[in-house]
């Protein structure tokens, strides 16, 4: 359990720094900060001083060193536009974010799990193909969209909601409506294609025949072996809570992680982008380490390196 757990760990810190190097790199290799966000007018003396302030006059071997460095300190830079520690701009943008996420997570996995498991309980009912034409609709339509249809219907034909800010936390509805649908959608139809698949081992046949009640049967049989790759999925959403609300926040106006980083990218304001960029990566390693030690949890032999049987389950 040790070497399972120091692998991952390692695995997590490589990924990180990765997205981190990747990161510094485009962003410094993407245009001069100077140009955008000091006036185009001003004297080349002034952009000089400006580019030796923020070390960008420095090779880029250098600045990436001296970040890195600093990082590994808790010093994650400081804006160029506020000039306040670039954390401290992200960290109190992080409750907001989470206020229409975690929401949204609850609402993908109270509506995705029981569809998908009612599916394929049903499968082949008019319930169950009802459940899949909702569910392609859900995934195929883009959030953007979804969203403005949403402030369409409710907001400009009904009135019953506001089109976007955080006045109110009746604001926060529509985006934790746009940000579950498409996820509950995913949910449903993963959860019904890994239900099927465990509803069709020998298993669960040889439990029905030795006269085990079919509830029984589900619960203590089909629903832990798939839960195995619905937890992929639940894991990946939960590491993209603040990804995920980019384009969310934009369209409702709310003030964000995923507003804060459209914000940023335009001004250049490079601290600030790359400690947005290393939150998400973290958040986004540390779901992937928690879904590792489910699987460890749901089946054993996964932290052993034991491949599971053709035909082994619940």
């Amino acid at each position: 359990m040790t070497r399972f757990l120091a692998a991952k760990l390692m695995r997590a810190i490589l990924t990180i720094f990765l997205v981190v190097t990747f990161a510094f790199i485009v962003l410094r290799l993407s245009g001069d900060p100077a140009l955008t966000i000091m006036s185009v007018d001003a004297p080349p003396e002034a952009m000089a001083a400006f580019r030796t302030e923020w070390g960008l006059d420095q090779p880029i071997w250098r600045q990436f060193l001296t970040y890195v460095l600093n990082v590994a300190q808790g010093d994650f830079g400081a804006s160029m536009r506020e000039g306040r520690p670039a954390f401290d701009i992200v960290w109190e943008r992080v409750p907001l974010t989470l206020a229409i996420t975690l929401p949204a997570l609850l609402l993908k996995l109270t509506i995705g799990v029981p569809a998908g498991v009612y599916a394929a309980l049903h499968r082949n009912s008019l319930a169950d193909r009802l459940t899949m034409v909702a569910s392609v609709a859900g995934f195929a339509v883009p959030s953007f969209v979804l969203a403005l249809v949403l402030v369409l219907v409710f907001s400009v034909w009904l009135g019953w909601l506001p089109t976007g800010g955080n006045d109110h936390w009746i604001s926060a509805v529509l985006p934790i409506i746009t940000l579950g649908t498409g996820g509950a959608a995913i949910l449903a139809r993963f959860t019904r294609s890994a239900m099927l698949e465990v509803l069709g081992q020998p298993y669960i046949r040889s439990a029905s025949a030795k006269g085990l009640a079919w509830r029984r049967v589900v619960i203590g049989h089909a629903l832990p072996n798939a839960a195995i790759p619905t937890v992929t999925i639940i894991g990946f959403m939960v590491g993209s809570l603040i990804a995920g609300a980019v384009v969310v926040e934009s369209v409702f106006s709310w003030p964000g992680v995923g507003r804060l980083l459209v914000a940023s990218v335009a001004n250049r304001d490079l601290a600030v982008v790359q400690t947005i960029l290393l939150f998400i990566a973290a958040s986004m390693v540390v779901a992937n380490l928690l879904v590792d030690l489910a699987y460890g949890w749901l089946d054993p032999r996964m932290r052993t390196g034991v491949a599971p049987s053709a035909g082994g389950g619940g």
